[in-house]
């Protein structure tokens, strides 16, 4: 976006490094986009499977036990999952990529560290479970008013928390590997299955019970299948000395992890200490409506998770320099934020019509939700990208500071406007904070941020929301598709004017036609390929396709590492991609690029070469061909003609089968 005169890029070059991040963070964006709106529109059926076989009063309890269920997996996971996360990758996990720490938390064996947390999980797990069902009567009384029903709704819960917990720890851990797939079929297997069995019970007429059991086999399934998918990726173990430094690793986050949890989850507590359970279903049905908005945030902000400690992100802020490239990410976040609340606005009215007229009052409760659901996302955001020095305790103290302001407006305004005090007091918790870190930042080193063009942006989002209010009522379906037109028409409406400037068209047609090849540089792998001897692109097959184990790379064993690095560069040079000079580190990046090893332990190599000199645009190009060489066909490696039979889907599918074929043969 324009507006900056200092370290101007104007992207000619459409494989840069802003456009390869870009790339990244589509793909990313799209998968966690894909598994948020999957989950949440499952959470959402099930919500309302749930209030049209109960009613609302029934829905209200059916929350309350959610409500119970997650704080106890929240107050167990920081035990276990943030310490484990840092452990295994050095930083940057679920809720833990919020400061730019630079120390090393990493073990020195992420592995059997992995294979160790998740051990600690299962215990954990079993240890809550058992907790919530000792304790059921009293938590009972305090929840739900107790009686011998509630007392088994409440020991559901327990249980629901502590499949809870095993499950969370494996997701977050596949989706920092970088397995787009295997996270897709773990995050999606609990709401489908769960929204499955819950059906099915309470078509039965099980009621409460009925809708609890459902969620928790959906809940414990996709934890064993996460299990499973994580194998090779750990080495079981139980070690006591390593989980004192996952519950020391932990404790680090739970100031910021318990705020942000409450913030966005007490709502439902709080307002039952003043509002009835009829009016407390509605608002339930509303701020699940509202969660819905934060698919497009969160799924940014969970795409930008396993890349920010990544050589293309380090190459991004190289390039650009930090106050172009936080101003960059922070203005299309903003607009990303922009498009998910006005989808919501549009979409709201004719979700709750669907739904029935029993819970008609949600409707005017959507926008605040939808805005107060975008809050977190937003606050993140600013933080990682403003800049400040130590501005760690800042951002703890705005978290901390957050949490009290919630909960005190809340507490203070439910007696007086109801269902109406939680959504604003979440809007206050989170935009104030995430304004004076704005600030603050813009007075020290200000980020490089297009003010008229997004001001331009929100002024064209409040016209077509408006637009849409003046249009008639007509049959639902109909309405649904106008409203999803109306959001594209604020997506086509940016380019005229100006908001996405003349000098980014080119790089973002480039990125979305790149969308599939994950990067968006012109390579030719047959014509790179072809420079080498046949022997030597045999290795250098081996080593992409199959990964090598450590010992044949490491420089004290020999100069296979070198060799097959500089013969990447060759491969690179003559294929199209911009690859660096050889340079010193050579040898030591064949362990980074080559070595057959979980995503954690290559992080680890890349940190050492960045702290031994590496640039880290060098390690982007380098790791970046790697993955596209491992995509090539076969007949690419064997320099042989295409087969014209096996083009498209199913030839890519034939080749990938003989691929693995061949690697099952040599194993």
């Amino acid at each position: 976006m324009p507006g900056q005169k200092q370290n101007k890029q104007r992207h000619a070059h459409p494989g840069g490094a802003g456009a390869v991040l870009g790339v990244r963070v589509m793909r990313n964006s799209s998968v966690q986009g894909l598994t948020l709106v999957i989950g949440n529109v499952m959470q959402l059926v099930s919500v309302m499977v749930v209030a049209s076989f109960l009613g609302p009063s029934e829905l209200a309890r059916f929350g309350l036990l959610m409500f119970l269920a997650g704080l106890t997996t929240q107050l167990t996971s920081l035990l276990c999952k943030p310490g484990t996360v840092r452990r295994t990758f050095g930083g940057g996990g679920d809720d833990d990529d919020d400061d730019d720490d630079e120390n090393d938390d990493s073990s020195s064996s992420p592995p059997r560290t992995l294979g160790t947390g998740l051990a600690w999980a299962v215990v954990l797990g079993i240890l809550a479970s058992i907790l919530i069902y000792v304790l059921r009567d009293p938590i009972a009384n305090v929840l739900l008013g107790g009686d011998t029903q509630d007392e088994n709704l409440v020991a559901l819960a327990g249980l629901q928390s502590g499949a809870l917990v095993v499950f969370k720890i494996c997701d977050i851990v596949l989706w920092l590997e970088r397995r787009p797939a295997a996270f897709l079929i773990c995050d999606t297997a609990r709401p489908v299955l769960g929204l499955a069995v819950l059906t099915a019970f309470l078509a039965t007429g099980s009621g409460v019970e009925g809708a609890m059991i459902g969620t928790i086999v959906g809940t414990a399934v996709a934890g064993v299948v996460g299990l499973i998918l994580l194998t090779g990726s750990y080495e079981p173990s139980f070690d006591v000395k390593e989980i004192k430094e996952i519950i020391k690793r932990g404790g680090y986050r739970a100031p910021i992890v318990m705020s942000f949890w409450l913030i966005q989850n007490a709502d439902i507590f709080i307002l039952s200490r003043f509002v009835p359970h009829e009016e407390l279903g509605v608002y339930h049905l509303a701020s699940r409506l509202g969660f819905v908005v934060s698919f497009l945030p969160q799924g940014f902000r969970m795409g930008m998770r396993p890349i920010r400690k990544s050589a293309a992100y380090d190459a991004f802020k190289e390039q650009y320099g930090k106050q172009t490239a936080g101003g960059q990410l922070l203005a299309y976040f903003t607009l990303i934020c922009i498009l998910a609340v006005l989808w919501m606005v549009l979409f709201g009215q004719v979700l709750v019509d669907v739904v029935g007229a029993k819970y008609a009052n949600a409707a005017s409760l959507i926008p605040l939700t939808a805005l107060s659901f975008v809050g977190p996302a937003m606050y993140r955001t600013v933080n990682q990208n403003v800049n400040l020095p130590k501005k760690r305790p800042l951002f703890v103290g705005g978290v901390i500071a957050a949490a009290a302001m919630f909960i005190g407006i809340t507490w203070l305004l439910a007696p007086h406007i109801g269902v109406y005090a939680a959504p604003i007091g979440m809007i206050a918790a989170f935009f104030l904070p995430a304004a004076f870190l704005f600030i603050k930042g813009q007075r020290n080193k200000p980020l490089f941020v297009p003010y008229r063009q997004l001001a331009t942006a929100l002024v064209l989002a409040f016209a077509i929301a408006g637009l849409n209010q003046l249009l008639p009522e007509y049959n639902h379906w109909i309405e649904l598709v106008v409203a999803f037109l109306l959001g594209v028409l604020w997506i086509v409406l940016l380019v005229p004017l100006r908001v996405i400037p003349r000098e980014h068209w080119t790089p973002l047609v480039h990125m979305i036609r790149s969308f599939r090849s994950g990067t968006p540089a012109s390579f030719r792998p047959r014509r790179g390929l072809r420079s080498l001897d046949p022997a030597i692109r045999e290795d250098l097959r081996l080593a992409v396709v199959h990964r090598l184990p450590l010992e044949r790379l490491v420089p004290e064993t020999g100069t296979e590492g070198l060799m097959l690095t500089r013969t990447l560069r060759q491969v690179g040079k003559r294929g199209g991609i911009p690859v660096g000079k050889e340079t010193e580190h050579d040898a030591q990046m064949a362990i980074f690029l080559f070595q057959d090893a979980s995503t954690a332990v290559r992080n680890a190599s890349m940190r050492d070469l960045l702290a031994a000199g590496a640039e880290s645009n060098d390690l982007r190009s380098m790791e970046d061909l790697v993955s596209t060489l491992a995509k090539a066909p076969v007949e690419a490696w064997e320099d042989k003609p295409v087969n014209k039979k096996r083009r498209g889907r199913r030839g890519r599918r034939r080749r990938a089968a003989a691929q693995l074929r061949e690697r099952a043969a040599r194993s």
